[in-house]
């Protein structure tokens, strides 16, 4: 039976301003005493527009799988339209399902391998030029690599990742939205040095994609294997091909994706090893039972679990996608709540991956516990760092395999110590990011194993001439 009552909740009318600070102060740390204080759903008002807050992975999955039919992105993902336009990430209905089945091809699993060599390449590039002993911002490097990488799988451009390319405006695009205040649509209008600076930002961005999507055009049909090809290639059932401003919208999306998280996900994954010198141990060990001397290539991922492992770990306790948003499009029950068209829900990686009903420890950063039974019978959404249901992140395996390549080729050569003093501090913006990035010291790596002279030569000669 549903409940006539509505969740429990903070509601005093008196408080609403003193909460919008408090959340705004640290959003993380407040929706999880939320959710520790009130339960599986939360009736939260004053940060804004009410929504509901829902914290157990039966309700989520409901929400994201079973329902997903009666919800819609929310009133948030307005926000991020002046951005990402109307891509797959925005999009509603049956232009997100023609989207959705005309860049799927592109993701098959033959697909996404092809692009391995790309990462190993790109990474290779990178750490031949980083020195034992020397400083470095993990963060900064990781945003760096894999910008081109997406880059060179989205359009076949080398880059070198200048003031002027696509990364670094979208960079700038996204510390707009580490403001609350972006989410009103009259506030972007007000004209401020931060929104006149993101105006800017987009004429920019949308100069840099139609160019490349008309030089590509004018190229015509050739055997590129690009995600830009495809795309401009591909029809919908109709026989439709995607206009420039859909291409745009959607290759910016998968730029972002591709991106930003798979930047973050390996920021904080050497963040937590450097911590963790068990963790550290076990994965060097791992990398020369598996490799040895030789590159990673996609063949190796599977054989690679512990190295997944660390990645499963480090994106639960830090997920770069922190909150998902819906918005009821009518009258639904959940969790016993009667919820009315137009209710915003939300939804919280940072809060369900840390609750210690589900996770034993939660803050505590420890990869085998993956392979434990325990985690094995977990509710299906204990665990959504790329959501759930038909509308989980098309690239869910790409971002796995670069992050377990990426990962397992600087680990194989370095390791990276936190230099003294070094805290995390997080922004959650749209993504959860490093505040000043993360500050490492770069230390070779010994193999448990030693390896002869001759290996180390060709070892050396690989990295320097890549």
């Amino acid at each position: 039976m549903p409940r006539t009552s509505l969740p429990p909740g903070p509601t005093s009318k008196l408080s609403a301003p003193l909460r919008f600070l408090d959340y705004c102060r640290d959003p993380l740390a407040f929706l999880t005493r939320m959710a520790r204080t009130y339960g599986d759903v939360v009736l939260l008002s004053g940060i804004g527009m009410p929504f509901h807050m829902f914290n157990h992975p039966d309700q989520i999955e409901e929400i994201l799988r079973h329902k997903h039919r009666v919800f819609k992105k929310d009133a948030y993902m307005e926000a991020l339209r002046p951005l990402l336009g109307n891509g797959l990430l925005s999009s509603e209905g049956e232009e997100w399902r023609r989207a959705r089945a005309m860049a799927q091809p592109a993701f098959q699993a033959r697909q996404i391998q092809g692009y391995a060599a790309t990462m190993i390449d790109y990474t290779k590039r990178m750490i031949s030029g980083w020195q034992p002993g020397e400083t470095r911002n993990v963060h900064a490097d990781m945003m760096q690599l894999t910008s081109q990488i997406v880059t060179k799988t989205l359009f076949d451009v080398d880059v070198d990742d200048s003031e002027g390319s696509i990364g670094k405006n979208l960079e700038a695009a996204m510390l707009f939205y580490a403001n609350p205040l972006s989410m009103w649509p009259k506030w972007r209008h007000v004209p401020t040095p931060t929104n006149l600076r993101f105006r800017r930002t987009l004429r920019h961005l949308d100069e840099l994609i139609f160019k490349m999507i008309r030089e590509r055009r004018a190229e015509g049909p050739g055997d590129r294997t690009d995600l830009l090809s495809r795309l401009l290639s591909a029809e919908d059932e109709q026989g439709q091909k995607m206009s420039d401003t859909e291409l745009r919208d959607e290759l910016l999306t998968l730029f972002l994706a591709g991106h930003e998280t798979t930047a973050l996900t390996l920021t904080y994954t050497f963040y937590l090893l450097a911590r963790h010198a068990d963790a550290e141990s076990e994965l060097g060990a791992e990398i020369d039972r598996v490799l040895g001397e030789r590159t990673p290539s996609a063949e190796d991922v599977p054989a690679l679990h512990f190295a997944e492992n660390v990645i499963k770990e480090s994106m639960r306790i830090y997920p770069p996608a922190w909150t998902i948003g819906r918005e009821a499009t009518e009258d639904v029950q959940i969790g016993g709540y009667s919820l009315k068209k137009g209710t915003q829900v939300l939804m919280a990686q940072w809060v369900v991956q840390r609750d210690p009903r589900f996770w034993p420890e939660p803050e505590r950063f420890r990869p085998a516990r993956w392979d434990e039974e325990q985690t094995k019978q977990l509710p299906r959404c204990a665990y959504f760092p790329f959501g759930d249901g038909p509308r989980v992140c098309i690239g869910n395996s790409f971002a796995m395999m670069e992050a377990v390549l990426l990962l397992t080729t600087i680990a194989q050569r370095f390791r990276l110590e936190l230099l003294p003093g070094e805290t995390l501090r997080l922004v959650p913006s749209i993504t959860v990011r490093p505040r000043g990035g993360v500050k490492v010291i770069v230390r070779e790596r010994r193999p448990s194993s030693p390896a002869t002279e001759t290996q180390r030569a060709h070892r050396d000669v690989q990295y320097a001439t890549n």
